[in-house]
């Protein structure tokens, strides 16, 4: 009692103090009164008094809030309240499923009755944060005039003078940006709590609320998250690292910037080497009496136990990596088959309700996700990525019979890093309300941290940016699917894109030029659009600003290749706007929060929606979409008519520089695969990649597009899949045609005859000629009648599309004589490292062999993909800005 009527004179003693130190200074400026001196003084008065009053006003109107949060805090930390009855919260999948149960805290908190288990963190932190704690009370003048005088140097607000206790009023009035008007608010608080509260409290409270990054709040979260353990475990060089974090959690935290986290380290054990106050530091056995002498080898340790293991080149730290935080959160979940999903949904939670919400309420959270969809598209995407790391590991072990394409070998551990940095993502969006029903950012190969690829991570999409040049292209009636165009040599102020494939290809169908992904025809479309155009499209359909439009992509004709940066989910919003009508969208994976003690739901409003594409422009790009995945395409899907089911995409794929490949061992290939696809419900983008910039093998076509596959031919044989690609009817002025893709002319109603007519015999073929002589010996009389040599009928269609979009006045040519069109076979795709962007995938069963031991040439029977190499995509090329009027 006497201890707590002290403090409190304390602070009566220390506020009487500053009123006489304001007043003398006043009182001293008024004998030396001048003209100038008196509005000064007028001018001085009128400000203090202006902050002054209008801090405690603000302070009058928080205080409510913050005696509430205080109180709780307080039941929190004291012994006759157990916080340890913590009520689940409940994630569900569209269907009902149970994917996941969390608590807001499955520990119990620091509490005064335990303070003393936490004695090594708490050495830490006064040492670091504020080693006069137990002596002022709640103010450190003298650290707050060390801080005026370093921000006045740095002529800004660089450093604090925060008490503990200050930091503490911070957390609860939760106030914002950094000013002198909320700093004098905070001061009031900051009484307030000094004057209610005891030491022990205080500090109990601080490290229950303190956020220490990574979403974690309070220091048991942090200890579990980070170290695996309770905070009351922690050694010195552990709760250094904790502590180093406070000032800034988002840069100083171990598993975004471990670097910065280890120097943070040392920094915090010298100052706890330095403190020698005997109510901080703690006394042998819990700390040797040499620890000052110690420090390396306390880091030392540190690093053996978390496997801290660093990557120099050129004397340079180039990568920095370690153990920390291994658990993930993962550890929040008793139930969690998404962890990606949850934890945005945990994420979501925990800023949105209350703290009284969550531990008062039981509540269940409705979600998008499809658990059944996600399950699918993880195998496919695991499969994938571990196909890949076991390509990248056998390139260690090359065959010893060489080719003139072998790859040159890699060492082992260079192979095994860049096989250990492959990741993937899959995301699917329902096109018409955004809702994400997969969610895969990573392989669930460990519960180790996993940043958001899918919402965070930008990279250049590669041509699969091409369907939204093609659809600006119909929307602006440049052309359509069937007009004519032609592939050749171009320059646009001396950038001069190149194919896939060499050489250029002449005249050809816009429809075949989306197909083969032919990169001077997109550039060309581009360049008609015009950037601007273009921009605002993106921007509108993104919700992107020009500040941002201008940071991710450059201003030049690139863009038509995939220069730009996007992430997966903004991928995936592009497309499911195509495939809706060209609504926007934004997604969603929440439907509604229900509880036990209300009736009402808290639903989640829909933001509301429009068009920002022209439907029938989007239409004719759906359809575009489709001849991707046909014969004429860069991947073809070769499964019986009969099997078959709406579908379409894009393949992806962006080269790795020159740069990359040399520091990599000058290994071949890619730095990202990507395929974005369509079916009927479903905008599916898949995304592989190495986590540091390094080479794989690999395409849109044979990595990410056999992933997409196995997903997409999985729902496909549901029968509630549906059989229409674009999600949405489709209104305007528009035809529907049935097109032969083989040349973009109309079919004619007896396009199905027999692709081999009976024609007069004119001339003999060797077909000819082998079944006369096998006649011949079967039966002389029978040799008398000639077989009919059959030839191919030009009307025949050999890709047949149903039910096209078209303008009105631009309907395709009606088809008279079959067109020969140029295929692959004549062009050389040797010429560009051996690589080709053509991959099949056809039905996936075995293959067998007859009785010759050779392999059947059928349907059934052929690879499900046959590995190729890449579209060339030049990102990377260095190319000259285009001028703003192109």
């Amino acid at each position: 009692m006497n201890h707590e009527i002290n403090r409190k004179n304390n602070v009566i003693l220390v506020l009487e103090a500053l009123k006489n130190l304001v007043v003398r200074f006043f009182i001293f400026l008024w004998e030396k009164r001048k003209p100038i001196t008196i509005g000064v003084i007028i001018g001085g008065l009128a400000l203090s008094f202006f902050y002054l009053g209008g801090s405690y006003v603000a302070w009058k109107n928080e205080k409510p809030r913050v005696v509430k949060s205080l109180d709780k805090f307080s039941g929190e930390i004291n012994n006759f309240y157990d916080a340890f009855q913590p009520k689940p919260i409940v994630i569900l999948d569209k269907n009902g499923v149970r994917i996941g149960e969390f608590y807001r805290k499955n520990f119990r908190p620091i509490r005064t009755d335990n303070l003393k288990d936490h004695k090594v963190f708490i050495w830490a932190l006064l040492s670091s944060e504020d080693r006069e704690f137990y002596n002022h009370s709640g103010i450190n003048i003298i650290s707050v005039l060390r801080a005026v005088v370093v921000n006045l140097v740095r002529f800004r607000f660089s450093q604090g003078g925060s008490t503990i206790t200050q930091q503490l009023a911070k957390l609860t009035l939760n106030l914002g940006e950094r000013n002198i008007f909320n700093k004098l608010t905070e001061v009031y608080a900051t009484y307030y709590i000094e004057s209610n509260f005891n030491k022990d409290e205080i500090l109990a409270m601080y490290l229950n609320q303190i956020y220490l990054g990574q979403d974690n709040y309070g220091v048991e979260a942090a200890s579990r998250y980070y170290f695996d353990k309770p905070a009351s475990e922690l050694s010195p060089a552990e709760a250094a690292m904790l502590v180093g974090t406070i000032p800034a959690p988002s840069v100083y935290n171990a598993v975004d910037r471990l670097h910065i986290a280890l120097s943070r380290q040392r920094i915090v054990l010298v100052e706890m080497a330095r403190t020698k106050d005997p109510n901080i530091r703690p006394a042998a056995p819990e700390v040797p009496s040499n620890f000052d002498s110690l420090l390396d080898e306390s880091i030392r340790k540190f690093r053996k136990l978390y496997k801290v293991e660093e990557k120099k080149e050129d004397e340079k730290i180039v990568k920095i990596t370690s153990s920390i935080a291994s658990k993930g959160y993962d550890r929040n979940f008793n139930i969690n088959l998404a962890p990606d999903f949850n934890l945005d949904i945990r994420r979501y939670i925990l800023d949105n309700y209350s703290e009284e919400d969550l531990e008062g309420r039981e509540i269940t959270v409705h979600t998008t996700l499809d658990y059944e969809k996600q399950k699918i598209a993880e195998t496919a995407l695991r499969e994938g990525i571990t196909a890949i790391r076991s390509e990248i590991l056998a390139l260690a072990n090359p065959p010893k019979k060489k080719t003139k394409n072998s790859p040159k070998p890699l060492s082992s551990d260079l192979a095994n890093e860049i096989a250990s940095g492959m990741r993937g993502s899959f995301v699917s969006l329902v096109p018409d309300s955004g809702e994400v029903e997969v969610f895969v950012n990573n392989l669930r190969i460990s519960t180790s941290y996993r940043p958001n690829r899918i919402e965070t991570s930008y990279r250049q999409p590669g041509s699969t940016i091409k369907a939204l040049v093609y659809a600006l292209a119909y929307e602006k009636r440049l052309v359509h699917p069937s007009s004519k165009v032609i592939d050749e040599k171009i320059s646009f102020a001396g950038y001069s894109p190149k194919n896939w494939y060499a050489g250029y290809r002449g005249e050809i169908t816009v429809r075949n030029a989306f197909a083969q992904s032919i990169n001077t025809i997109s550039v060309k479309l581009l360049n008609d659009i015009g950037i601007d155009y273009f921009f605002d499209k993106l921007g509108e359909i993104l919700s992107l600003d020009d500040e941002t439009i201008k940071k991710r992509f450059n201003r030049n004709l690139t863009l038509a290749l995939g220069s730009g940066e996007l992430t997966p989910m903004e991928l995936a919003v592009i497309y499911a706007t195509i495939q809706n009508g060209g609504k926007k969208i934004v997604p969603r994976k929440i439907r509604k929060v229900t509880d036990n003690l209300s009736t009402d739901d808290f639903n989640l409003l829909q933001p509301e929606t429009y068009q920002v594409l022209d439907p029938i422009a989007c239409a004719m790009a759906t359809d575009t979409l489709q001849s991707v995945l046909t014969e004429e395409g860069t991947m073809p899907i070769r499964i019986p008519s009969q099997e078959r089911f709406p579908m379409g995409g894009k393949t992806g794929t962006v080269q790795s520089p020159k740069e990359a490949r040399k520091k990599w061992g000058d290994i071949v290939g890619v730095r990202d695969a990507w395929f974005s696809g369509l079916i009927p419900g479903a905008a599916s983008v898949v995304w592989i990649g190495n986590e540091w910039g390094a080479p794989f093998p690999g395409s849109g076509s044979g990595t990410t597009g056999r992933v997409w596959w196995k997903f997409a031919s999985s729902l496909g044989k549901r029968t509630e899949l549906g059989n229409k690609l674009i999600s949405s009817e489709v209104h305007g002025s528009f035809l529907r045609l049935d097109i032969c893709a083989d040349d973009g002319t109309q079919l004619e109603t007896d396009w199905e005859k027999e692709f081999l007519a009976s024609t007069p015999s004119v001339i003999s073929s060797p077909v000819t000629e082998e079944k006369e002589s096998k006649t011949a010996k079967k039966d002389p009389k029978e040799a008398i009648e000639k077989v009919e040599p059959k030839i191919p009928n030009p009307r025949y269609c050999k890709f047949p599309l149903f039910g096209q979009y078209y303008y009105i006045g631009d309907g395709a040519p009606r088809r008279e004589i079959a067109v020969v069109r140029p295929t692959l076979e004549n062009y050389d795709p040797e010429a560009r490292e051996g690589e080709s962007e053509v991959n099949e995938i056809d039905k996936e069963n075995p293959s067998t062999t007859n009785g010759n031991n050779t392999k059947e040439d059928s349907i059934e029977q052929a690879e499900p993909v046959r590995e190729g190499g890449v579209e060339l995509d030049e990102p990377f090329i260095d190319n000259p800005a285009i001028p703003d009027n192109l």
